[in-house]
């Protein structure tokens, strides 16, 4: 019979696992982004002191920290990790689909070697179509999660100067992004992204060593659907002119970005690096995004649970903060001055923000003033 403290006693499949199922498996099994998997007591029993201290620093899940009873019950488990009885398989999140319509594939695989550094990397996908397409969804397949710390899907245009010499213009938008955890956006029916007659897909891979010689050739798939009601376009929210003082703890970087047409707010990505601190975004009066301990390890998507209605001339407003001192442990050189940059020793600062409008409308409209 088992004693009155076994009864109370927190344990792996009665309490830890459900826990893990809802929170934590969608990266932590087998072929996806995170280094171990935790589907099981004999896989999970390992890492325990690593879930308490990730509970602990509410660094897990991504975006921080847990309601406090599943914390408590991390934290109890890990002190005195047990089995407990009814030992059973894990259930797996379910991946989202794309119907396969259309997939782009890197031309090669990329080799990254095991102590190396590599640059941003941008790899041309054309894709074909001679009309006009609209996007209903995208899923970035990453041949090889270990290494791809994050990926972006640009849409450029013929006349665009992207990577020919000029930066991304109105029309080279972000189509969709790889985020560890996150495969497959989807828009619902009656919104969609446009893909414009010849238009390619600029493909840009941030890698990451693993110690070992690796390679990865990352696929773009897109499912197509009918003309929507409303177009899903992604606004580049960005402060390029910055510079952050070396030893500064918390050095502040606004943007603000007055919308010229009405729009609503469907969604919010922050981008930073290894001194990001924290991020907060406004959309008029409404706070879209809040994100005081910012982590370069996990870029975060959120969707808003209601779209914010802006009106012409309200104001997007990004407010971020950099931690350039020697107490940032991943700071790589505190005495630098840094700037805007691609690599993870330099910065950035943005935010991208999905917004509908009307399907016939160009984007244009929200960068300027509708002349009558």
């Amino acid at each position: 019979m088992l004693s009155f403290a076994a009864l109370l006693a927190v344990t792996f499949y009665a309490d830890v696992l459900p826990i893990l199922e809802r929170r934590c498996l969608g990266c932590h099994q087998a072929g996806e982004a995170a280094p171990m998997a935790l589907g099981s007591f004999a896989a999970a029993r390992p890492f325990a002191k690593a879930i308490r201290d990730a509970v602990l620093q509410a660094t897990m899940p991504p975006g921080g920290g847990l309601p406090a009873a599943e914390a408590s019950v991390l934290r109890q488990w890990a002190a005195r990790p047990a089995p407990g009885p009814g030992a059973r398989p894990a259930v797996l999140p379910v991946r989202p689909s794309v119907r396969d319509d259309l997939t782009l594939r890197m031309p090669a695989p990329f080799p990254i070697a095991p102590g190396a550094t590599v640059d941003y990397q941008h790899f041309v996908l054309p894709t074909g179509q001679t009309t006009p397409r609209w996007i209903q969804a995208i899923e970035i397949r990453p041949g090889n999660r270990r290494v791809v710390h994050h990926a972006v899907a640009f849409v450029r245009t013929a006349r665009s100067e992207f990577l020919r010499g000029g930066r991304l213009s109105v029309e080279d938008e972000v189509l969709g992004t790889y985020l560890p955890g996150e495969g497959v956006l989807r828009w619902p029916a009656g919104q969609a992204k446009l893909l414009p007659a010849g238009a390619e897909i600029v493909l840009q891979m941030h890698y990451t060593a693993t110690g070992m010689a690796e390679e990865d050739q990352t696929a773009v798939r897109l499912e197509f659907g009918p003309p929507p009601r409303e177009r899903v376009y992604t606004l580049s929210v960005a402060q390029w002119d910055f510079a952050i003082p070396p030893f500064a703890p918390a050095h502040p970087v606004t943007i603000e970005f007055p919308v010229q047409t009405g729009v609503r707010v469907l969604a919010v990505t922050p981008h930073m690096h290894l001194r990001g601190r924290s991020m907060r975004v406004t959309a008029g009066d409404a706070v879209v995004l809040d994100l005081p301990r910012y982590r370069f390890d996990w870029q975060l998507r959120r969707v808003l649970p209601r779209p914010v209605e802006l009106a012409a001339g309200e104001v997007i407003r990004v407010e971020a903060t950099f931690d350039n001192s020697p107490n940032n442990p991943r700071n790589p050189d505190p005495a630098a001055t840094v700037r805007w940059g691609e690599q993870s020793w330099q910065e950035m600062m943005v935010a991208f923000v999905d917004v509908a409008i009307p399907a016939a409308w160009p984007p244009a409209a929200i960068y300027r003033p509708k002349r009558f």
